[in-house]
């Protein structure tokens, strides 16, 4: 798929997707960004992307409510006239300790990183569908998912069965739409540290790495970007960008940022 022309939807997000759109702007596409309850800095990404020449659009909805998914794609359909990308990013990430779990924990968790992605992508495929082709594929859609599924680390435990239902639903929504939409995931490691981690802090989480450093929003969104522009032959995979971090030593795996 070449990005020139092409529109996509980029849910939540605000450090990596705000770049993201950026980088996809400058490829040629026009970008749409929801939001929930923080509208200035997707409006300050969209502003970036507009200078490069893009068509933008920000939407504030709720994606754990089927009304606002609804509302989302059909205004972004009306101002940009088709979505031919979705990159699912929105998410929460609270930590749950084990003696302090309440069900209302699973209910959010669950509610905002996999209802939401869910009901999203079920919208958008139903649009693309309605889409015409072109060289045979009518859009491409991807998750945003965690490394520590496969080394599960403690005290977020129903963040991290969120995210594994997500894998589950990038694999089996691959199958639903084959052949002419292409579904994948990434599975992003220690990224951009926020500014109040400790030193200490942060040297512990990398001494888990066998890379020994933080990853960038150019590491992930370079991923991304093969998965839309690199190739058209890659459906219901999921693509660790975590600098090695799940090969770590076993027992030792925490949050990144707990």
């Amino acid at each position: 798929m070449q990005l020139v022309d092409k529109n996509v939807l980029i849910t939540g997000g605000r450090r990596i997707g705000g770049q993201l759109a950026v980088m996809l702007a400058k490829r040629g596409a026009n970008v749409a960004m929801s939001w929930h309850t923080k509208e200035e800095p997707v409006k300050a990404w969209l502003e970036e992307a507009g200078r490069v020449g893009a068509r933008t659009l920000a939407v504030q909805a709720d994606l754990r409510q089927a009304a606002d998914v609804d509302r989302l794609v059909e205004t972004v359909v009306s101002e940009l006239g088709s979505i031919d990308v979705l990159i699912n990013l929105a998410s929460i990430y609270n930590k749950t300790p084990f003696n302090e779990l309440t069900p209302a924990d699973y209910d959010s968790m669950m509610d905002s990183n996999l209802r939401g992605p869910y009901l999203t992508a079920i919208a958008v495929a139903k649009q693309m569908l309605r889409q015409p082709a072109d060289n045979g594929i009518q859009g491409k859609i991807i998750h945003f998912t965690d490394w520590a599924l496969d080394r599960p680390y403690r005290d977020f435990l129903p963040y991290l069965v969120a995210k594994g239902g997500l894998v589950t639903l990038t694999k089996a929504l691959a199958v639903e739409l084959a052949p002419s939409i292409l579904v994948n995931a990434i599975a992003p490691g220690t990224m951009e540290p926020p500014p109040n981690l400790s030193k200490e802090k942060l040297a512990e989480i990398l001494e888990l790495s066998a890379l020994r450093r933080c990853g960038s929003a150019d590491d992930v969104n370079n991923a991304v970007l093969y998965l839309l522009e690199g190739t058209d032959f890659v459906t219901g995979e999921v693509y660790r960008v975590d600098g090695g971090r799940f090969l770590g030593p076993t027992g030792q795996a925490q949050g990144d940022w707990d």
